[in-house]
């Protein structure tokens, strides 16, 4: 493998790829959902997820800057009650069991120009689509201007 496409596919240790079913993705889009509740921890580097949309959709269509997990662990503070989930996490429902990292969707961006599954195998290595956490090769974050995306929700302030 050549230098320039090995170069392509290392990944960005700052952003995730996360597979997303609907409604859930619809939720965070329309702010109700304002954390990603998720068995495992990421990095502490992670600043960003990107949603894998999965079908009809299969496509990376929402990136979201996040904060570093929110636990539940004995003396942490709850999460604000002013999400779906939230509740349901803080007062650790029997649904919930296992789910201990709760991450804060800062911002939700749309991209302007999804990122098809056909334009992930063919321009980014995937094989398949993301079933999993996948951390985002640079080929995508060298290609996409954050900057230009749609702003759709920001609680920065």
């Amino acid at each position: 493998m050549s230098r320039a496409k090995l170069g392509a596919r290392c990944p960005s240790y700052s952003d995730v790829i996360l597979p997303m079913q609907d409604p859930y993705m619809t939720q965070i889009v329309d702010g109700r959902k304002n954390y990603e509740f998720r068995k495992y921890r990421l990095r502490p580097s992670v600043k960003r997820i990107w949603f894998y949309r999965t079908a009809p959709h299969s496509s990376i269509t929402h990136v979201c800057e996040t904060l570093s997990a929110r636990t539940r662990h004995p003396g942490d503070p709850p999460l604000e009650e002013n999400g779906l989930g939230n509740a349901e996490f803080n007062n650790r429902h029997k649904d919930w069991d296992g789910y201990d990292f709760a991450y804060k969707m800062v911002t939700v961006c749309e991209l302007r120009q999804p990122i098809t599954l056909k334009e992930m195998k063919e321009k980014h290595g995937f094989k398949l689509a993301p079933r999993g956490l996948v951390y985002l090769p640079k080929s995508i974050s060298d290609s996409v201007d954050l900057n230009q995306q749609n702003l759709l929700l920001d609680r920065r302030n």
